[in-house]
């Protein structure tokens, strides 16, 4: 992409390309800390609503001041369609500001701020309100024989989506330049250009075989919070050739419009789901007028004006009926009229025909917002409107588009190329000793035995210069003994890493010029010499390569997590006293950066085990599981030449040794290989001196049991990404996603494990949660999430995570159509006539606060384990000794389970101190008529309101249990409830500093006529009763709930 960049007076100056706009964005640093801070400057005010309450939960009808139909403060951004014509007429958007500065011991460098282009999630960067470098990846596991149709389909769905998205954003965002990446499997198919350094674990938008939870529909993947951008948007060739079957999910651009709005901008969907308990399908909506709270049952979606249409039961095609909350039944939908008058919301009902806008929550109208309606986004960001979240993403605040009506997509298809790595090895005088046999042992394994043939490895040593040891050489089974050899232990000298970096991307015989570049950077100390990493980095991100960073020791460098974040790379932290398995994963981590092969051949590790001590004889079990077993490899390395006095050797679970392992002399290796391995447990054995200096370490690795099938994989990875962290103000976030092809892993256990600063601490354990509650997002889509909290020092924390089932583990294959509820999203997605004959073959629309789940069609996943490693992130700042800074999560599942004429029974998973870890102090529960009165104004919502307080609530050791443990609580009243009156409960918690969490979801309760329930009787002598339930039985009776839920 080519871009002008203009003088003030107007006249053109220059022309250069993006990739050198980018490189002349230079960092500069001191030797301690990182001195220069990107800011953002916040356009507009929040809007702000007060809500004056004096209402009794039970049978006041007064009226309140300023109810949710009130106007807010005018946004001064983007209240009208043509924000960006009345608004910062005098800046300019066009070019650049520069300026030299002196920072400390840095000399003069740049400092260039490039104005009106914005990079976000997905690699698409935002220039004068064209996305360019949008990148759409097609998965290896595909067939090439649909190669064509494919490319096609992705043409003509983003044409589409390029339209669409001009008009929702008020004429501010197209795309302008989309990238097709081919994946190199893929030799038959033309294509315009190779590849620079994209791969397929880039695209915004991923082309894959359908997921069996979703099928055909397009998703987005959103583990993170509210303006948190999402990770991608999954496309099936399906849905992007089939017209009829895409017709079923609304128009192909507005449909997309939809997704992308999740992954850049972080926003969910306005609409409810069938048999969510979060987001329902209908609620009851309440109106404060001057004579008392009304209540109407309205279906769940946003709107700037009310949609007109039917409800129907898809089940008989019929008129629908009521259960006893006075809402509709599960088999109920609202059909929307084809004619509407309503404008908004792009994330509700967006496939009408008159929908092409998104709610705003500024004073003009014409697109307001409620923040009260009971859906997704509004849980996750809190009743804030879409456009007000869009608005603080840097593609909004205060970037401003030169109106043009051509929104059309230019197309590159790009083959993806061979990975060229450079190492860049740190050979200064810190790193003699263990440090450089370490080093030397890590990397000639990975060369002799890890890189695939086809990729291509340079070395560098720097110290007080750089120096290259080896030209970039294909990797082959004749030229890896060679490359191997080239790694040396002969330390010395200072610390230029600016040297190293400046040598792989300007170095003919490295990577100057080549694409798919990848430098392996290790050091373990800060910078002495010239060139330093400011020096080298303009050239660095200007030639296209990525930097894997490796942190040797707490001293290394401090400016090595920013490297790594300016290429869009990854960071790694290896202990001193690690024996090597930390430095693996790092080698081990660059290879990502591979072409992708098919899910089939990835070598996946399932088994990790280390030991130093007195022991002759040591053994260990290890378990094969039904989803590998094919070219299983089992290796066993030392740092003894004479240490291992007996090769190794296995037992299969049918009691047959295997042996014949083959040394590696000059790595001290044993390897065994076995073609096909059995399934079950399996045990390794060897004999060694027993001398404590040396260690053995042995892995196993093995394939997809079936050639055509994908095993279960595990991967790893921190929100702090590759910045540093100021722990002080935002926790860490901590996910591991597990799943076998697409399909997630439910039920697993899953634990992270923390490495500290100090050395000499242990690891920090922290049981990972997949239960929609804290951190994660969503229940049962395998995605496992915790908040970290538990800094002890600033520095390096390096993260890695095991998974294993422990019984309750199952692959999550969907549900079959006669399974699912008849006709389960038809009135979301689609347009009454295009409704099937037989409601029944409807398909399902997925996912809202929990992902469906069948045990009839999942599978076990049998004992297995896994290990990933999630890298590294770097803590700037923590909290103060003894303070509590983190207030406990917000509740976000709360659910009435039973009403009796005097009695609530509630369920909710307990939330933490800090977030969703530890014991809160207590809870706070109230009760109202009111919705908007219990969201807006807790505090103030009246003692009549409040049915249980923070004191009590002491009172009950039982309430105040650990984080992720599902409370159930019968909650007996002092007035009884009025029948068919819908009452709305909400809660708080608090933690021992007094850090209150945002108000939970409000739970909606509606006592029958006849005053009976089906809930527990009421107890005498107590006015709480609590039963509580550990989190693995949690994980059962959610599973449970769901699939009862499915059947009727």
């Amino acid at each position: 992409m080519i871009l002008k960049v203009n003088s003030n007076d107007g006249t053109m100056m220059t022309v250069i390309t993006v990739m050198e706009l980018k490189a002349m964005v230079i960092v500069a640093y001191t030797r301690k800390k990182r001195v220069t801070e990107m800011t953002q400057q916040q356009h507009g005010k929040s809007r702000v609503i007060h809500v004056e309450v004096g209402v009794s939960f039970l049978n006041s009808d007064r009226s309140e001041h300023g109810s949710k139909n009130d106007e807010g403060t005018k946004s001064d951004v983007d209240s009208s369609p043509h924000w960006e014509e009345t608004n910062n007429k005098n800046e300019s958007y066009s070019g650049m500001a520069c300026s030299r500065m002196r920072f400390g011991e840095v000399v003069a460098v740049v400092v260039c701020v490039v104005v009106g282009v914005v990079e976000g999630g997905g690699g698409a960067v935002l220039v004068e309100g064209g996305y360019e470098g949008l990148l759409v990846t097609i998965s290896p596991s595909l067939p090439e024989d649909r190669a064509a149709e494919i490319i096609d389909g992705v043409k003509t769905a983003l044409t589409d989506t390029s339209e669409v998205l001009y008009k929702a954003t008020r004429g501010r965002a197209f795309f302008r330049d989309v990238k097709i990446l081919l994946p190199k499997t893929w030799t038959n198919t033309s294509y315009d250009e190779a590849a620079r350094n994209e791969n397929f674990e880039d695209g915004a938008f991923r082309v894959d075989s359908a997921n069996p939870v979703y099928g055909v529909q397009p998703y987005t993947v959103q583990p993170g919070g509210c303006g948190v951008e999402g990770t991608f948007i999954h496309l099936t060739p399906t849905y992007l050739t089939d017209d009829a079957e895409a017709a079923w999910w609304g128009p192909r651009g507005k449909t997309l419009v939809h997704e992308w709005a999740k992954l850049r901008w972080g926003v969910f969907d306005e609409f409810g789901y069938p048999n969510d308990p979060a987001f329902p399908l209908f609620y009851w909506d309440t109106t404060i007028t001057a004579d008392g709270i009304t209540h109407e049952v309205t279906p769940n979606y946003c709107a700037d004006t009310d949609l007109t249409g039917e409800l129907r039961d898809v089940s008989i095609k019929d008129s629908c009926s009521f259960g006893s909350d006075g809402l509709p039944d599960s088999n109920c939908r609202f059909f929307p009229d084809d004619v509407q008058a309503a404008a908004s919301s792009l994330m509700g009902y967006y496939y009408l025909s008159s929908i092409e806008e998104f709610c705003d929550g500024g004073a003009d109208e014409s697109f307001l917002h409620d923040p009260y309606v009971p859906h997704r986004h509004n849980l996750m960001c809190a009743g804030r409107s879409v456009w007000d979240v869009m608005r603080t993403h840097s593609d909004f605040n205060g970037n401003r588009l030169e109106r043009s009506n051509y929104t059309i997509p230019d197309f590159t298809v790009l083959q993806q190329e061979e990975a060229k790595f450079a190492l860049v090895l740190d050979y200064s005088g810190s790193m003699s000793g263990e440090r450089i046999e370490k080093l030397q042992r890590t990397a000639q394994r990975w060369i002799l035995h890890e890189v695939s043939n086809g990729s291509s490895v340079a070395i560098i040593e720097f110290s007080s210069s750089a120096r290259r040891t080896a030209d970039l050489t294909e990797i082959n089974d004749s030229t890896r003994q060679q490359l191997a050899s080239k790694v040396s232990t002969i330390t010395g000298g200072g610390t230029s890493i600016g040297s190293g970096l400046l040598m792989a991307v300007n170095d003919e015989y490295v990577l100057k010029d080549k694409k798919n570049g990848v430098i392996l950077l290790v050091t373990d100390g800060e910078e002495t010499t010239d060139p330093m990493i400011s020096d080298a980095m303009p050239e660095v991100i200007a030639s296209g390569v990525r930097v894997v960073t490796v942190a040797f020791g707490k001293d290394a460098d401090p400016t090595l997590e920013s490297v790594a974040e300016s290429t869009d790379g990854k960071t790694y932290f290896v202990l001193d006293e690690d024996d090597g398995g930390m430095l693996d994963d790092a080698f081990l981590g660059a290879l990502t950066y591979q072409p992708s092969d098919t899910l089939s051949n990835i070598n996946v590790k399932i088994h990790e085990y280390e030991y130093i001590g007195k022991d002759t004889n040591c053994s260990a079990l290890f378990h094969v599981d039904a989803s590998v077993g094919r070219n299983m490899q089992f290796r066993l390395d030392t740092n003894g030449p004479n240490h291992v006095t007996s090769a190794p050797y296995l037992v299969s679970p049918s009691a047959v040794v295997v042996d014949g392992a083959v040394l590696d002399s000059a790595l001290n290796m044993w390897t065994i290989d076995v073609s096909m391995a059995e399934e079950g447990e399996w045990m390794w054995a060897v004999e060694v001196s027993g001398n404590e200096n040396y260690y053995i370490r042995v892995g196993v690795t093995a394939q997809s049991r079936d050639p055509q099938g994908s095993p279960i994989l595990t991967r790893a990875w921190m929100s702090a990404g590759s910045e540093g962290v100021n722990a002080s103000a935002s926790p860490v976030v901590i996910y591991a996603k597990v799943s076998q092809g697409s399909r997630p892993v439910v039920g697993a256990k899953v634990r992270a494990y923390v490495s500290q600063p100090d050395s000499t601490a242990a690891a920090v354990e922290l049981d990972l949660l997949d239960n929609g509650q804290g951190a994660d997002t969503q229940a049962g889509d395998g995605i496992y999430t915790r908040y970290y909290t538990n800094y002890t020092s600033t520095g390096r924390y390096a993260v890695k995570a095991q998974v294993w089932d422990d019984g309750s583990a199952y692959i999550n294959n969907g549900f079959t159509t006669s399974r699912m509820n008849p006709g389960l999203a038809a009135a979301f997605l689609r347009h009454r006539r295009s409704l099937p004959s037989n409601p029944i073959d409807t398909p399902s629309y997925c996912c809202g606060s929990v992902v469906p789940f069948d045990p009839s069609q999942a599978t076990p996943t049998g004992t297995f384990t896994r290990q990933a490693t999630g890298g590294s992130f770097q803590v700037t700042e923590i909290p103060s000794s003894g303070s509590d800074l983190f207030p406990p999560s917000r509740v976000t599942d709360l659910q009435v389970e039973s009403v009796e004429s005097s009695a609530l029974n509630l369920t909710w998973t307990a939330t933490g101190d800090d977030m969703d870890a530890g014991t809160v102090y207590g809870y706070e529960i109230r009760v109202s008529r009111n919705r908007s009165q219990m969201m807006e104004n807790f505090d103030d919502a009246g003692e009549e309101t409040l049915v249980l307080s923070l004191s009590d609530s002491r009172n009950y050791s039982d309430l105040l249990v650990e984080a992720g443990t599902q409370v159930v609580l019968y909650l007996s009243l002092s007035e009884e409830l009025q029948p068919n009156t819908p009452y709305f409960v909400t809660l708080r918690a608090e933690d021992g500093a007094g850090n209150k969490s945002p108000v939970s979801n409000a739970a909606l309760a509606i006592l029958e006529p006849s005053g009976t329930s089906t809930g527990p009787k009421q107890l005498t002598g107590w006015a709480v009763t609590l039963i509580v339930l550990s989190t693995v039985a949690v994980v059962g009776a959610l599973l449970v709930i769901v699939i009862k839920g499915k059947s009727h």
